[in-house]
């Protein structure tokens, strides 16, 4: 009969663009995510899964041998087995499902080896059939044969999980030919294994083709090294905003993974929803979608959606009544206002109550300290006219913010969870709007945390990406307002809602800066983030695995900041009525002259949060030895 040509089918026909293990790293993530609160304590670990994954893989093929065949087994009976293991309780994953995520797990890492086609081609007048080591049977090969639509026929796949039989010992060829009623001087076996493809196949007299295999690094453990390649993104350098963009994909792992984080934390407490709250929730919501789009956890996620919410918007809303110790939850962190920053604050038209201030000698410009105590403070509170007449557009308010919501976001006060996203620091608006819907659980997830001003509502949780106190303290404390410049989508804050519609207010020079410097950032950030995603999606990682890098880049953003960051920083126009009633703007260049006062520039340094920072725009990094040899002195003359 005429001569037959067989396959190996890993690195000969198939090959993945990730170590094998990694294929299997996804389902154990995909188990981790789906099934977290099924899980043992100790499997909610992917790493934990994996390994016992392979631990029961080679006690069935240990026990396939006892038995009399090769050591193969068949995945169906693993998964079986590492369900059994892992599962707390009853639950409904079946092997069938775990079989059908892995195959898809292969689909998206497989592409066609290049270099069999010339094979092909060169022996298209042969029958051409399968033979592989795998814990796959034929029907699930098949499937993936067929995804890629390969160019030729495969008229059988012989798999070693479907006789426990394999390449290795010879049997597998052997059953193979016995099939096909087939000499082997009448057989050709394509593979990449030098062993089993190779030298078992010519020890048994078959005509050999080796193929060349692809060896990735994997090492099975948390916080194993990232890989992705930023550097492929990067522009030419010759103009500001090639400069701009190179600077942003630099910034892309903290936006990138701070993201990952809260899908992973949605998919894990089964959220179908994650509002971003404006501004910088319109910047961390195009790398959600980019997620969704392109999805590397094997897991549906969450869709996101934007709500357009302020400080400034949701707290009049959020007040029960207008009192002294309702407006505590201000105070408490503006200690020092006037009635003009107050009113601002509220979003209220402070010219129709000029009259209660004459009648109680209160100077609306005037910046009191601890309000609450002051008595004419007290006595303008007392008055019920005055006061009545604030809660009425307090309640106005309120009631259009709830229009909004039900009609812009379906939200109503009941008690479905609601989940929300923003930069950070503290939550405040989250807790307003957990007053306002007081029905529901309001979860909150931001970049950090700090200790809170008030007492916290009842309904509210949060969580914070970044949670090394150290790092939280010493670095991000110093960079908070250039965080918040650099996620600016400028498009202005919401100040009030109206008919269902938020509206929103904006400097021109806001939007003028943002869009010469912050734009071409972000669109850094944005080509980074999609490098870093693509790389994800076939090297699984659990979220807290990204946190070492973060907290590398975020030192490095603090301690050696790039010039064109610290331009984009002393660029900074934005909107900062609530509470103070003020714009930011950050502006600290000195003339030559000024440079020239050593003391006056140490004391200037001395109030600026992030230090670094104002050296390198006033390129006076000769400052730190100045002051390092102050103190040394300082300390000098103390011993003395």
């Amino acid at each position: 009969m005429s001569k037959v040509i067989s396959f190996d089918i890993w690195d000969t026909i198939i090959k993945r663009n990730c170590h094998p293990e990694e294929i299997k790293l996804k389902t154990a993530s995909y188990i981790y995510l789906k099934y977290n609160n099924d899980l043992k304590d100790k499997y909610k670990d992917i790493y934990e899964i994996l390994n016992l994954r392979d631990s029961i893989e080679a006690d069935l093929c240990k026990k396939a041998e006892e038995d009399g065949h090769d050591g193969e087994c068949k995945i169906e009976e693993v998964f079986d087995l590492l369900i059994e293991q892992i599962i707390d309780g009853k639950t409904s994953l079946k092997s069938s499902e775990l079989l059908k995520v892995e195959l898809q797990n292969e689909k998206d890492a497989i592409f066609i080896n290049p270099d069999i086609i010339p094979i092909f081609e060169e022996h298209k007048d042969l029958d051409m059939y399968c033979v592989s080591d795998f814990y796959m049977s034929a029907t699930s090969l098949k499937e993936l044969l067929d995804y890629l639509e390969l160019p030729v026929k495969i008229k059988k796949i012989y798999s070693s999980a479907d006789y426990l039989l394999n390449k290795r010992s010879g049997n597998l060829f052997k059953k193979f030919e016995e099939d096909l009623k087939l000499k082997p001087e009448d057989h050709i076996h394509v593979g990449d294994n030098q062993y089993s493809d190779i030298e078992m196949a010519q020890s048994l007299g078959i005509t050999t083709i080796k193929t060349t295999k692809t060896d990735f690094n994997f090492t099975p453990s948390k916080n194993r090294k990232m890989e992705y390649n930023l550097k492929s993104v990067l522009k030419d350098k010759s103009s500001e905003e090639n400069r701009l963009f190179n600077a942003g994909v630099e910034l892309a792992p903290l936006l990138y993974f701070f993201i990952y984080s809260i899908i992973e934390n949605g998919i894990k407490t089964g959220l179908d929803t994650i509002y971003y709250q404006t501004r910088e929730g319109e910047t961390f919501i195009k790398v959600h979608d980019l997620i969704m789009n392109n999805n590397p956890f094997s897991v549906d996620v969450p869709k996101g959606e934007i709500m357009e919410v302020s400080r400034m918007a949701t707290f009049g809303a959020s007040l029960n009544e207008f009192s002294i110790p309702a407006l505590m939850r201000l105070w408490s962190q503006y200690r020092k206002q006037s009635m003009t920053a107050l009113f601002k604050t509220l979003n209220i038209d402070i010219k129709d109550y000029n009259e209660y201030f004459d009648k109680y000698d209160i100077d609306k410009d005037e910046a009191i300290n601890e309000l609450w105590d002051n008595k004419n403070i007290q006595a303008l509170f007392k008055d019920k006219k005055f006061v009545n007449s604030i809660e009425n557009e307090l309640k106005n308010k309120r009631d259009e913010l709830l229009k909004y919501f039900k009609e812009s976001l379906n939200i109503i006060n009941d008690n479905k969870d609601m989940f929300v996203v923003d930069i950070g620091w503290r939550g405040t608006i989250q807790d307003n709007l957990a007053y306002i819907f007081d029905k529901k659980r309001v979860g909150g997830f931001y970049i950090t945390l700090y200790d809170f001003y008030n007492k916290q509502p009842d309904n509210v949780y949060k969580l914070s990406f970044i949670d090394d106190i150290n790092i939280r303290d010493h670095e991000v404390a110093n960079i908070i307002t250039l965080l918040e410049w650099i996620f600016n989508p400028g498009t202005g804050s919401v100040t009030h809602y109206k008919n269902g519609k938020a509206i929103r207010k904006a400097k021109d020079e806001e939007l003028a800066v943002v869009e010469k410097y912050i734009k071409p950032l972000q669109e850094g950030m944005f080509a980074g983030c999609e490098i870093i995603n693509n790389y994800i999606k076939n090297h699984p990682f659990e979220a807290s695995e990204s946190k070492n890098v973060v907290y590398s880049l975020i030192r490095k953003i603090k301690t050696k900041p790039s010039k064109e960051l610290i331009e984009a920083y002393y660029s900074m126009v934005f909107n900062d009525t609530f509470g103070s009633a003020e714009y930011v703007e950050k502006d600290n260049k000195l003339t030559f002259i000024q440079k020239l006062n050593l003391i006056k520039c140490r004391n200037m340094l001395r109030q600026e949060d992030w230090k670094e920072a104002f050296l390198v725009y006033n390129n006076m990094r000769y400052m730190e030895l100045f002051t390092k040899a102050m103190g040394i002195i300082r300390k000098i003359i103390k011993r003395k």
